[in-house]
């Protein structure tokens, strides 16, 4: 089963993609083939891109769904482009991670840290040390656009109804408890920024796109 990386963003946010450029390339070191999803811009970028044009923010779950429809791989892992990379995966992190992805049959695996508001346990599965935990069904946040490894079946379902990303993390969450799918985390500590918070620069962000900038 293929993995495609996909960037998910808005020609809003344009003015951010050079320097979000600059930090994957200098710390993504994996031959998956990417695409880059937005709506008229072209992009220098070594990626293919697939263009739909819907900017709407309250449809941003349409813009994804057509957009991920023409994408051929069967597991995708999900990036916003407002998520700056900071820190390099250790040697085959990421290939061990994305193994236990297909060996447990997940859903969904995140790569973040864990989450106070999140509600999971411990399973048996240990990928570089550490222990993957599970999300009980019952769990706030099922769905998240933090950086996940999804089945691109699991996607397409969590965001068949047209909504913002925020109330489709929400309400989409609440529709799909109790239905006893395999959502995992695997925990990793500061590994990227949200330099975007609400469409305003936050300011951890400014310091990494003015060093890009100058």
């Amino acid at each position: 089963m293929n993995l495609a990386i996909i960037i998910n963003t808005t020609d809003k946010y344009s003015h951010i993609w050079d320097a979000w450029y600059y930090y994957f390339k200098k710390y993504w070191n994996y031959n998956y083939p990417i695409y880059f999803l937005n709506e008229k811009k072209n992009i220098s970028y070594p990626f293919k891109q697939i263009k739909v044009d819907i900017s709407e923010k309250d449809l941003w779950t349409k813009k994804l769904r057509e957009s991920i429809k023409q994408i051929p791989e069967d597991n995708i892992f999900l990036i916003l482009e407002d998520l700056f990379f900071i820190k390099t995966f250790k040697k085959n992190e990421f290939e061990r991670i994305y193994n236990a992805f297909k060996i447990i049959n997940a859903d969904a695996l995140r790569i973040k840290d864990i989450a106070r508001f999140y509600t999971i346990h411990d399973t048996h599965f240990f990928v570089n040390g550490t222990n993957l935990k599970k999300f009980d069904s019952f769990s706030e946040y099922l769905i998240s656009y933090s950086p996940n490894i999804w089945k691109k079946s699991f996607l397409l379902e969590c965001i068949k109804y047209d909504e913002n990303p925020w109330r489709n993390e929400i309400n989409g969450s609440k529709r799909i408890q109790n239905k006893n799918l395999n959502i995992y985390i695997y925990e990793k500590l500061n590994w990227y920024v949200n330099v975007l918070r609400q469409g305003k620069t936050t300011i951890e962000g400014r310091k990494l796109i003015n060093k890009v900038n100058g």
